[in-house]
């Protein structure tokens, strides 16, 4: 049986995440899955996991994780620190970002809340031993899919490994962690751009919105520049598919950017939708923050949708061995000039450990 870890606090909506639930939409089930796949699958990559392994997503604040039964390594991924407590050492081996790490029975691991960005991950070494619910493991708690119990991870759960046992590696390190929110957001416009005049769509792409404290996994909410439909068009229409990324303007104008829980169908116009190159780019998203939105064509979408595979290549390729901390590495001194022997001062010629030419000495 795989080792077990227990869940002493949960940290901030803490849930297991895959690649969510594609294919489903048809039947009202939301995508769900990771908010931000990019770290996901980065994660997974420094384990060795297949890109998309179930792994804990936590959200500005991470858990604090004991190991009751077995060992484990565990890879953090994202812009956040952690406290390893040894069960025979009550003081703290600070866990950097973006690392890998091996935990043993009676260790516990306290993750630090982000320093940037709203979402990090704790992936495993092997996974986690869950049933699949509609193809994925992945967390909706407004139905109970997936998870644990259909949950956000709670104060007591335990979760299963599905391996006994770490695999024996070096610890790894990402040397060149992606970066996050620097550029626009670019987006296709619709599908009913066609409810606003060209000035309005001129002045959404020219505005600076705010980032409301209205966010979560079903949406964003922002907060600027107020967008009117034309007074012909409305601001309903009848409820048709909705995916995320999909951006609605309600009756106050204010745009709403549907995040990857968001609901199936909805009824108020989608004035553009953000590419699929750009959707992790949500999942770091803070209160009080600002973004930009830049129209692009499909064409240059698709080829977003290549660099940003190009990018995760190279961060993957920056991924080192790791001994962290107080380790000695034994790479690195066995490529320096080691000293091959002492000279004793009353004997230059001789070199102890050395047989002389010769000699043929022996005990």
């Amino acid at each position: 049986m795989g080792a077990v870890l227990k869940i002493l606090s949960p940290g901030v909506f803490s849930s297991l995440q895959d690649r969510g639930r594609l294919g489903f939409g048809a039947y009202g089930v939301p995508r769900s899955g990771a908010a931000d796949p990019v770290s996901l699958r980065i994660g997974n990559h420094l384990l060795g996991n297949d890109a998309f392994e179930t792994a804990i997503e936590f959200r500005f604040l991470g858990p604090k994780i004991l190991i009751e039964r077995g060992s484990v390594r565990l890879a953090l991924a994202g812009d956040a620190t952690a406290d390893l407590f040894l069960s025979e050492n009550d003081e703290a081996v600070k866990i950097s970002p973006w690392q890998t790490v091996r935990l043993d029975e009676g260790d516990i691991l306290s993750v630090m809340p982000l320093s940037k960005g709203a979402t990090g991950y704790l992936a495993l070494e092997g996974g986690f031993d869950l049933e699949p619910v509609l193809g994925s493991c992945s967390t909706y708690a407004r139905a109970g899919l997936g998870g644990v119990n259909g949950k956000n991870l709670q104060q007591g759960d335990c979760l299963t490994a599905r391996l006994d046992h770490p695999r024996e590696m070096i610890e790894k390190i990402v040397k060149h962690p992606p970066r996050f929110g620097e550029e626009p957001l670019r987006v296709l416009l619709g599908p009913q751009d066609d409810y606003f005049s060209v000035e309005t769509l001129g002045i959404f792409e020219a505005s600076e919105y705010q980032i409301s404290s209205d966010v979560d996994r079903m949406g964003i909410r922002l907060e600027g520049t107020a967008l009117a439909p034309l007074p012909e068009k409305g601001s309903d229409l009848i409820s048709d598919g909705l995916v995320p990324g999909a951006i609605q303007i309600p009756g106050n104008g204010q745009p709403i950017v549907l995040f990857v829980d968001c609901q199936t169908i909805g009824g108020y116009p989608k004035i553009a939708t953000v590419i699929t190159a750009d959707l992790h780019h949500l999942g770091q998203v803070t209160p009080g923050n600002t973004i930009r939105f830049k129209v692009v064509t499909p064409e240059e979408a698709r080829a977003a949708l290549d660099e940003r595979e190009q990018l995760i290549q190279q961060v993957e390729n920056s991924v080192a061995e790791h001994f962290g901390e107080g380790f000695l590495d034994l790479k690195a001194l066995y490529q320096s000039n080691l000293i091959a022997g002492v000279v004793n001062a009353k004997n230059s010629g001789h070199f102890p450990g050395h047989l002389e030419e010769g000699s043929h000495e022996t005990d």
